[in-house]
């Protein structure tokens, strides 16, 4: 069965650019953007269009932005046989960015992911134990991430999504048979220094000493880090910069869960996803 099964958030992503230098507590002008997001939303889209069978577990509202998520898995061939549907607000995300691209702040109400608790989940566990994948990310309560780590059998993947939700997973990471959080999150987790890249390595030694078999830790520009029991080193960026896509990441989560779904080297892995990531920054300008 060719199936992976991802758990975690589907969003409406609002985002604002301004077009000069931005004024705080003031109207700018500039340019607003609406899409459907989510990290798992969108890891979940990119494994289709690789032509894996992907199961979305998350969960919905109702109302105009619940339509929009339908769509837009519907067009990417994403089930949502499972997802939990409630009448609250779909998840909404809103980033607003200097002119330069840099984020200045976000703000995530996720708060429809309760839903998606541990007793929920235990009915799909079956099917969940049966896929290629399992990929969870920081969107979702302690109390799943925890349930979820102390019971699927399927390798799992973890994305941290951001600071505020990385160490959600607590102490169970060491469960996981590969993450992905980016420089900032893997120093957060760690506690260790991330300041320049030669911290990285006591963070991925951390992690690796908790049980993660594979740690890929996204360097943005500098490219990405892997590390595995048989080495480590860093694959060059191909095309990166300072971006308002969030998905940029996560295309790049895609292709290294598809590099370990087909058992690839680590290092082919993270060079897969360096190349998916510089492919989506090229589409988007």
């Amino acid at each position: 069965m060719n199936t992976i099964y991802i758990v975690g958030g589907a969003a409406i992503d609002i985002t604002g650019k301004p077009d000069s230098i931005c004024r705080e507590r003031d109207s700018n002008l500039g340019r607003v953007g609406i899409r459907v997001g989510g990290v798992g939303h969108n890891i979940a889209k990119q494994l289709a269009s690789l032509s894996y069978e992907v199961e979305l577990v998350t969960a919905i509202g109702s109302g105009f932005h619940a339509g929009m998520v339908r769509e837009s898995c519907r067009k990417a061939n994403v089930s949502l046989a499972h997802t939990y549907v409630g009448t609250e607000h779909t998840g909404t995300y809103i980033g607003v960015f200097d002119e330069d691209g840099d984020m200045l702040v976000g703000i995530s109400d996720m708060s429809v992911l309760d839903h998606l608790t541990p007793d929920y989940l235990s009915k799909l566990l079956p099917q969940i134990n049966q896929a290629k994948m399992c990929v969870i990310d920081g969107n979702l309560s302690p109390e799943s991430l925890e349930y979820l780590c102390q019971n699927v059998t399927s390798p799992l993947f973890y994305d941290p999504v951001s600071c505020a939700k990385a160490k959600r997973i607590g102490g169970n990471i060491g469960s996981c048979y590969a993450i992905k959080p980016n420089r900032f999150e893997a120093g957060l987790l760690s506690g260790e220094s991330r300041g320049t890249l030669r911290g990285i390595y006591p963070a991925s030694d951390w992690f690796l000493e908790q049980g993660v078999k594979r740690v890929f830790i996204d360097l943005i520009e500098e490219g990405v880090f892997w590390a595995d029991a048989e080495g480590c080193g860093v694959v060059p960026a191909e095309t990166r910069e300072a971006t308002t896509a969030s998905f940029v990441g996560d295309a790049m989560s895609a292709a290294i869960i598809d590099g370990c779904v087909r058992a690839l080297p680590a290092e082919e892995c993270a060079h897969l996803g360096a190349l998916a990531s510089a492919a989506v920054m090229l589409q988007e300008k």
